[in-house]
């Protein structure tokens, strides 16, 4: 078989090798309920808020997904299940996309141009959030889309529009998509230089300007209107804001810092940097090859930065810089390229050189997503949840929020930890304590914890003033076969009418059964499961 062949075929295998990797996890996280609760009331209400009737706030980051959602569930298609399935879609695009990239950037297309679709096939990181429900995978194949763009406009100038149009839609799927347009802006800028005689090519960059601002300006100039604010209000909550110690902020950099050597680690990205180094500085001015080399470096170099800054992240396995398992993967991929074309042996050397790496490293990959899916494998690592805990976590809070549903009432107001799987099946009007669907939390509020993504805390007093009948953000989880536990966290809330009751939720199993909370005593709560 030809080693163009021989691409197809490791191709395919990659492509499998991800969708069972990726059905290992296949959960579906607590935050991606945020957008699924924004998601329903588009589709039944029209309004894009967490709260309908209320003042919208933009609690998301993700409009594009969002959006996508709500189009599910007018046809019927809940966003439980699309959200897998159309992530697991993306991940595979973005494989063969990466194999497109490789055969541009060395000039043929080889066996080696399979590379980096099979590591990320192996990846536990990229795996596990290929499921997850987030808009990961969408955001990252846009951002590929854009990438790919940027190479084939090296000889196919126009290629830079359909580059310039993914990048506007990844700009609308998450906030990152701007900074990233930045950077392969600067990249192409290279391909102008380089051939500033060739006028087609800046015709082309005029087009492709114009094109992302048609795909983004719009929007951008509606959520304005809409929200009210520059930036969503899960900025305010997670970047903004005075520090209530100067510590903290050094702290927050501090984990981001940890965050990224956690990445390099656990994806043996340290191991393999000789070769990255090798795929990013071997190449022929004015090629495909150098080009993709910039556009990745200056990628890296941008997001790195970004990264630490915000603190990373608290969800494990590397969510948040699921751009650089491209980059890393692409990298790797040119630089055994270069090294098996210098060093002259057989085809068949080739390929047991291209199987020890990829099994080697799908080894070593296989230990780590048992592992982070092993029960009971909860407790976190500087602030970064496993896997295993945020689906457990989320599992019980949509237990919750399943068996309380009957009994809410339509005035009922609820203060909530997580605002994602209890709200979304109890369908409850709610807030989070940490403010991503609260607009004075996220303005007015300190920062007050150097954990990325949960920087402020709303304090009691703020909280008692949206009126809640409920307030689940003070609240114990324990056995029903013990008493009902003491809320040490309710002293506030009993002085100023509360009370705790308990009731049995079947399904939950991180901590037991019986779910301790407060609720306002004039409104003499009932509901089946409750324990007096």
């Amino acid at each position: 078989m030809s080693s163009a062949r021989m691409r197809w075929v490791l191709l395919a295998i990659s492509m499998v090798a991800l969708v069972i990797h990726t059905r290992a996890y296949w959960f579906v996280t607590d935050d991606a309920y945020i957008s699924f609760v924004y998601s329903r009331n588009l589709a039944e209400h029209g309004q894009l808020a967490f709260n309908v009737g209320l003042p919208p706030v933009e609690g998301y980051t993700n409009f594009l997904w969002t959006v996508i959602l709500a189009g599910g569930i007018k046809i019927g298609i809940q966003p439980e299940q699309l959200s897998l399935w159309l992530a697991l879609a993306c991940a595979l695009a973005t494989q063969w996309l990466t194999v497109r990239i490789m055969d541009k950037a060395i000039g043929a297309p080889t066996a080696c141009s399979a590379i980096p679709a099979l590591l990320l096939a192996c990846s536990s990181g990229f795996a596990c959030w290929t499921s997850g429900g987030l808009e990961t995978q969408l955001f990252v194949l846009l951002v590929v889309i854009g990438l790919d763009g940027v190479v084939s406009a090296v000889e196919s100038p126009f290629a830079i529009v359909r580059a310039a149009v993914a990048l506007g839609l990844s700009a609308m799927t998450r906030p990152e998509g701007l900074l990233i347009a930045g950077v392969f802006g600067i990249a192409h800028l290279y391909t102008l230089i380089t051939r500033r005689n060739e006028r087609a090519q800046w015709i082309a960059a005029f087009v492709a300007v114009a094109a992302f601002l048609a795909a983004w300006a719009p929007w951008f100039v509606w959520r304005f209107r809409y929200y009210g604010y520059l930036w969503p209000n899960t900025y305010y909550v997670k970047a903004s804001g005075r520090w209530a110690s100067p510590k903290m902020g050094q702290e927050m950099m501090r984990n981001g810092m940890y965050y990224l050597w956690v990445w390099l680690k656990q994806t043996k990205v340290v191991l393999a940097g000789p070769i990255i180094l090798i795929g990013l500085v071997i190449g022929r001015p004015r090629s495909a090859r150098t080009v993709l080399a910039i556009a990745l470096i200056l990628l890296a170099g941008a997001y790195v930065p970004y990264t630490i800054t915000v603190g990373g992240d608290f969800m494990g396995l590397h969510r948040f810089v699921m751009p650089l398992f491209v980059v890393a993967a692409l990298a790797i991929g040119l630089g055994l390229e270069w090294v098996l074309t210098v060093i002259p042996i057989p085809s068949v050397a080739r390929v047991i050189v291209y199987v020890a790496i990829v099994g080697g490293f799908a080894f070593t990959q296989v230990g780590l997503t048992r592992r982070s899916m092993e029960w009971g494998n909860w407790l976190p690592d500087h602030g970064i949840d496993t896997p295993s805990f945020l689906h457990v976590y989320t599992e019980d809070r949509a237990a919750i929020g399943k068996a309380m549903a009957p009994c809410f009432t339509d005035t009922d107001f609820s203060i909530v930890g997580g605002a994602g799987a209890q709200p979304y099946y109890g369908r409850m009007r709610a807030i989070d304590v940490f403010g991503l669907v609260s607009e004075r939390i996220g303005h007015e509020e300190p920062r007050v914890r150097a954990r990325a993504g949960h920087t402020k805390f709303a304090t009691d007093s703020l909280l008692a003033e949206y009126d809640p009948t409920f307030v689940f953000s003070c609240y114990l989880i324990t056995s029903s076969s013990k008493p009902s536990p003491s809320l040490g966290c309710g002293g506030y809330w009993f002085a100023h009418g509360y009370e705790q009751v308990s009731m049995k939720i079947p399904g939950m199993r991180q901590q037991g059964d019986l779910y301790t909370f407060l609720v306002k005593k004039s409104r003499q709560f009932q509901c089946p499961g409750l324990v007096k």
